[in-house]
């Protein structure tokens, strides 16, 4: 009987021990940097390096909602801030969560400033749901049409194949843009758009069907969202899959 206890007395004491490193480890995955200059929305100059916020995508310097991005994250320059290093991009750029201390790559999807973009797996949800409610609302990015909710879109992914039906009557498309969560882009001639076969692929373009001409794949076929843009940069339609 003394044995037997003596065991779970040392069993215990061992995940003590254990759970205290796991914690220790867990909290020392966060890091103090200095924020030297911030280059865009969602890249910044470190005094560690030049560090890209994972899981988004803010908008390019020609594009809509550029400043007021850089904006945002440039009220952190010259301070410090708290950051959890993922991985390194093809650029060399530390790929990180970073804390102000509130989460501020989801915090940019949350106020409409970014796209959710090659999210973690164990963030999927959190950042949907965060661009669904920018969306809703219609903050920053996503100030909606006056064809919002017109469209419905039916996605076949592994076809690459999209569906658009306007239930709204006849809308001349022309400056209408479609793009993915990686921007690839494409822009809508001037057509009256009822109902339409949109196609990644190659082909002449009738009245049942347009083609992207893309060299290659557009949609993910685990999990992607689709967007359209009025020609003023208005949100038209907005749909994620996969989430």
């Amino acid at each position: 009987m003394k044995r037997k206890f003596a065991l779970l007395i040392s069993l215990l004491l061992t995940l003590l021990v254990a759970s205290n490193i796991f914690l220790f480890n867990l909290g020392s995955q966060r890091k103090t940097v200095y924020v030297v200059r911030v280059i865009d929305g969602d890249t910044f100059e470190s005094d560690q390096g030049t560090l890209r916020l994972a899981n988004i995508n803010t908008p390019e310097k020609s594009e809509k909602g550029y400043e007021e991005a850089k904006l945002f994250i440039s009220r952190f320059q010259d301070s410090e801030v708290q950051i959890e290093e993922l991985s390194t991009d093809r650029y060399g750029r530390i790929l990180a969560r970073v804390y102000t201390p509130d989460y501020l790559n989801l915090v940019l999807v949350k106020q409409g400033l970014a796209r959710k973009f090659l999210v973690h797996e164990s963030e999927l949800s959190l950042f949907d749901v965060a661009e669904k409610d920018a969306v809703n609302s219609g903050r920053g990015l996503w100030k909606h049409s006056s064809l919002y909710n017109c469209f419905e879109v039916s996605i076949f992914p592994s076809e690459e194949i999209l569906q658009i039906e306007n239930k709204c009557g006849e809308t001349n498309m022309g400056g209408f843009v479609i793009t993915d969560e990686s921007r690839k882009k494409y822009k809508f001639p001037n057509i009256i758009l009822r109902k339409i076969t949109l196609h990644t692929a190659s082909g002449i373009d009738n009245s049942s069907d347009l083609f992207w001409g893309s060299n290659g794949d557009v949609w993910n076929n685990d999990r992607d969202t689709v967007y359209i843009l009025d020609a003023e940069g208005r949100l038209v339609y907005h749909r994620s899959y996969g989430y």
